[in-house]
Order: structure tokens, then sequence, then C-alpha cells
């Protein structure tokens, strides 16, 4: 009957100790998790910060882009009417030249 009562607590025992390695194990799992989410968390937050800056800085680029094209825009309407006008010159020049020669 001793030997019994042994042999059961020597197994509870064997249990206890297994239980305990394994919740160990989970817990150094838990602890590389959270630091791995602590840095995740401190990368994004840094980023996250600098973010609304960089919106910024690139909405006032775009803002300085358009201004340019409507400027280059306008200038091209101006070249084309040159060319236009041009264009119209040669074509009168040629009608009138045809009557002076005849």
């Amino acid at each position: 009957m001793l030997w019994l009562v042994i042999e059961v607590n020597i197994i509870i025992s064997i249990f206890g100790f297994y239980l305990a390695w394994k919740i160990w194990i989970f817990r150094q799992i838990l602890l590389k998790v959270e630091r791995n989410l602590s840095l995740i968390d401190n990368c994004t937050d840094k980023i996250l910060t600098k973010t609304p800056k960089l919106l910024q800085l690139r909405l006032q680029r775009v803002n300085q882009l358009r201004q340019l094209y409507q400027q280059l825009n306008l200038q091209v309407q101006q070249v084309q009417q040159v060319i236009a006008m041009f264009w119209l010159l040669r074509r009168i020049w040629h009608r009138y030249s045809r009557i002076l020669l005849k």
C-alpha cells in the first residue's frame, strides 16, 4: 500500500513537472511575442508620427507642380496662337502673291 502511495506521488510529481515545463515554454513564447509586438508598435508609431509632415510636403509639391503645369499650358496655348497667326499670314501672303503675279 505504501508503494502505491509513493508511485502515485511520483506520477503526480512527474505530471506537475511536465505541466510546469510546458507552462514555462508557453511563457517564453508569450514574452517573445510581446517583445516583437512592442517593437512593431514602436516602429509604426515612429512612422505614423512622421506621416502628416510627409503628406503635407507632398501636397505642397503637388500644388507647385499644378501651378507649373498651368503656366506651361498657358505658354503652349500662346505658342499655338503664334503658330496659327504665322500660318494665317502665310496663307494671306500666298493669296496676295498669286494675285500680284497674275
